[in-house]
């Protein structure tokens, strides 16, 4: 519904009305972050994989959305829906629309979804450490992708699932969204990564790694530039602080995990969380002290389909909104995320509960400050 939309996906809601999270390191940060050899980060692009160079066919088209599927039934109501809601009635305007499938997936049978099945040069890494198959044997058979750096076994049923959508091929909203970085500069959270050095050097050494959500944005320059080198103050919540698990620095490439992680996400409309299971790090160390790579992990298919639909302003859900704005139907991709899902299979029924996933991220030094202790730092 078009005049409905305008509010999701395009409007910034600066800030979000939280408290940076970003400090100026005093000298003890400093001081202790080159004792204990401990580097912070704090990721300045998070988007998720878009194939660029092929990103594939879709021979059937592409997804339609709830305002094509109803057409008729929104062309009844159109002229009423706009009065109501241009008048501040945004729920009375909403309930003379047909069942919503966002807010309550039961409402409504499933409409269909277009899969992509082709092929297509994505980004991502081997998560089950098989190139897998349809025709494979074994539970939540899928078909993997060949990597832009010709990588064959590439877990990314993300791409499954939303490239035939509309809003998420290249160019497209979520495309354009993400190269204007707002999911950072204009996030109420941002990701942090903070590496211990176990054994060996800090250009080639065993490290143990944590990623947490910052406690508030990140302070950003007159350029909208992310500042580097800033205390970085993580939230306060343990949910959003993941286990350490292990990794490695070699050859300017650093690799960790895997490791199951909460990340909160704050932009615009949405204010939810990922969870992430078994997430994986692959990241190129660049010569300013930044990193840029991929996170790889499997999304919880529940915790998905929750954070597609669950979109507010204020107390009015706009989750179909959002949904006919990017180009897909809630309903459709709620009985598609089983048949695209590829891991942690239930244990009684089978059936996989996770889809692998591809998070690209840039990343710049930071120190990182816990909740409970202001001295426990991570730094260059």
């Amino acid at each position: 519904m078009k005049y409905a939309t305008l509010f999701v996906l395009l409007l910034c809601v600066t800030g979000c009305g939280d408290k940076s999270a970003s400090v100026a390191p005093t000298d003890e940060v400093v001081a202790a972050a080159a004792e204990d050899k401990v580097r912070g980060f704090v990721f300045t692009q998070w988007a998720y994989d878009i194939p660029r160079e092929d990103p594939g066919e879709c021979p059937e088209g592409f997804n339609i959305t709830d305002e094509d599927f109803f057409s008729e039934e929104y062309a009844s109501v159109r002229e009423e829906v706009s009065r109501r809601y241009n008048a501040g009635d945004r729920e009375g305007a909403l309930e003379l629309l047909p069942e919503d499938a966002c807010r309550d997936p039961g409402v409504m049978p499933d409409p269909g979804h277009i899969l992509f099945e082709g092929s297509a040069s994505v980004d991502g890494i081997n998560l089950d450490g098989i190139d897998s198959t349809l025709a494979g044997a074994g539970q939540c058979a899928h078909e993997d992708f060949v990597s832009v750096n010709g990588e064959a076994g590439v877990d990314n049923q993300y791409w499954r699932l939303m490239g035939c959508v509309k809003g998420m091929r290249p160019d497209g909203l979520f495309d354009r969204l993400f190269d204007t970085k707002s999911t950072i500069l204009e996030n109420g959270y941002s990701t942090l990564l903070e590496i211990k050095l176990v054994s060996g050097t800090k250009t080639n050494g065993k490290v143990e790694a944590r990623l947490f959500t910052s406690a508030g944005p990140v302070t950003k320059d007159a350029n909208d530039n992310v500042v580097p080198d800033m205390s970085q103050i993580v939230h306060e919540d343990r949910m959003f602080h993941s286990a350490a698990f292990p990794g490695q620095i070699k050859d300017g490439v650093f690799t960790a995990g895997p490791v199951d992680a909460k990340l909160k996400f704050k932009v615009q409309a949405i204010d939810n969380y990922y969870y992430f299971r078994d997430l994986r790090i692959r990241a190129e160390m660049l010569p300013d002290g930044g990193m840029k790579g991929v996170l790889a992990g499997y999304w919880d298919i529940e915790n998905a389909f929750d954070f597609l639909t669950e979109v507010y302003i204020g107390p009015v859900h706009l989750g179909r909104a959002a949904a006919n704005n990017i180009g897909y139907q809630c309903a459709g991709v709620y009985h598609a995320l089983p048949r695209v899902a590829d891991g942690h299979p239930d244990p009684q029924t089978g059936a996989c509960t996770s889809m692998s996933t591809v998070i690209q991220f840039a990343a710049i030094p930071a120190f990182i400050i816990m909740p409970e202790a202001g001295s426990e730092v991570a730094a260059r």
